[in-house]
């Protein structure tokens, strides 16, 4: 057997089980929420001016 069929047959032997995403992204909301962050009111970057600021010589 090659390396390559080797690792085929276990993968297919022994299948990774699934984590439900819903008790994990619950979490991961907690941990950013506990490091002082929001998802309900982002804060947002302040908006570029439109006038070109020219340099005093």
């Amino acid at each position: 057997m090659g390396r390559k069929a080797k690792l085929k047959k276990e993968r297919k032997s022994n299948p990774k089980k699934v984590d439900s995403s819903g008790v994990n992204s619950d979490e991961f909301v907690k941990h950013l929420e506990r490091q002082g962050y929001s998802l309900k009111k982002p804060k947002i970057a302040p908006e570029m001016p439109e006038k070109k600021i020219e340099p005093q010589v």
